[in-house]
């Protein structure tokens, strides 16, 4: 019975996703005999997902595949409650995000997810910008985007890619990010935040205080 329970625990931490999202790259292979033997074989491993066929567990990683490539398979991923991160779907789009009940300023709330193996959440589809705005109508949000380390050139948190020009001009608030604090000289803007007001986003000084969203890259959706 407590063997039982144990897979039935370690189960509830996956989640079916939509198998023409995905594509499995598995890292193992081995026997197993249901569903639940190989979820919980990747409970173990923690691994980011697993997939199940004919007594075959693969566990491993889950990258975007837009269309899919090879065979349609299950596709299982891992969001474990535990840590405080829920699963949530937003149309074609699934995240694995944990929402902080505090305001902290932008390095530290990186530094808050990095030690969870996380992120800032971050803003890469309309579907997570929905999500935001249809969540966060009263609170400011820092989003995992800066320009740090280069004026102008702003990087997303989880992979440092650049975001482009196009995307900022679909993303933020008209004019936005503009680098103006007033008063002037006294703080950069580069870091930035969901600006609810609007709500689109918006740079703002690191120093000020937001709330802030930890994102699990449980696969690479953006």
């Amino acid at each position: 019975m407590t063997q039982c329970l144990a897979v039935q625990i370690s189960f509830s931490h996956f989640h079916k996703v939509e198998t023409n999202k995905v594509v499995h790259q598995a890292m193992m292979s081995l026997n197993a005999t249901s569903h639940l033997d190989c979820a919980r074989e990747c409970y173990l491993q923690k691994c980011a997902c697993f997939s199940f066929s004919n007594h075959i567990c693969s566990i491993g990683k889950c990258n975007s595949s837009n269309p899919p490539t090879g065979p349609a398979q299950e596709i299982y991923v891992s969001c474990f409650s535990s840590d405080g991160f829920t699963f949530i779907t937003i149309g074609s789009v699934s995240a694995c995000v944990r929402v902080s009940t505090l305001e902290k300023n932008y390095t530290t709330a990186r530094d808050e997810c990095r030690g969870k193996d996380a992120y800032l959440y971050t803003v890469k589809t309309m579907e997570k910008l929905k999500w935001l705005q249809s969540n966060y109508n009263q609170k400011a949000v820092w989003i995992g985007l800066n320009d740090i380390d280069v004026e102008g050139t702003y990087r997303w948190e989880d992979d440092n890619t650049v975001c482009s020009q196009s995307w900022i001009n679909q993303t933020f608030v008209p004019g936005e990010p503009n680098n103006q604090f007033y008063p002037k000289g006294i703080y950069d803007e580069d870091c930035i935040r969901f600006f609810y007001n609007v709500p689109l986003l918006n740079d703002a000084p690191c120093v000020e205080m937001n709330a802030y969203i930890c994102e699990k890259p449980f696969f690479n959706f953006p």
